[in-house]
């Protein structure tokens, strides 16, 4: 198998190779896109116009032994920023827009335990949603990256360029706000 940095000069030398790097990453960056943004066309789009620039830039990346994932969310965050901006949404309406598509499409479930454990933990996921577009925009990055991502925390400083002490202390911070937006 291809070590990243090759896959990465191959990308570069020839553009047809950059196919592989999206194979590699696109699950990861769309679920984080998702959990965003709550809307799956919207995480769709986004997703797509953060590989199209990825695959626009890829003569510019410099390879400095941080994983390739930590350029790719850095380019999804500001896709995703640069579209709140642009369109100044309300990201609550898209989560509601999205909870109510998904339950169109849920299938018919014989087993009701299963049922009643999803529902509570739609609605819990629905509660821990709206808290968390409560945050400021940094704080809700840092809380997708560990929580939803499961990054390390030197991943997180190379996605968000910031010392890793310093993933820590910011952790630290948007988790206290978000408990207290929780009332815990």
């Amino acid at each position: 198998m291809d070590s990243e940095q090759q896959l990465i000069e191959a990308a570069k030398s020839d553009k047809t190779e950059f196919v592989k790097l999206y194979d590699k990453y696109f699950d990861q960056i769309y679920k984080y896109m998702l959990t965003r943004v709550a809307d799956v066309q919207l995480a769709e789009d986004l997703t797509s116009q953060t590989f199209l620039i990825a695959l626009e830039k890829i003569d510019g990346y410099k390879w400095t032994g941080k994983p390739f994932s930590a350029w790719l969310y850095r380019v999804a965050i500001n896709e995703m920023n640069q579209h709140y901006r642009k369109a100044k949404k309300n990201r609550e309406v898209a989560m509601r827009e999205w909870q109510e598509a998904g339950e169109k499409f849920d299938p018919a479930d014989t087993n009701l335990k299963e049922s009643e454990n999803r529902e509570e933990e739609t609605a819990n996921l629905r509660v821990l949603n709206q808290a968390i577009q409560k945050l400021k925009p940094g704080d809700q990055d840092i809380l997708s990256l560990k929580f939803f991502e499961n990054l390390s925390y030197k991943e997180i400083a190379g996605t968000l360029g910031i010392s890793v002490s310093n993933v820590g202390v910011k952790l630290n911070r948007a988790t206290d706000r978000l408990a207290k937006i929780c009332n815990i």
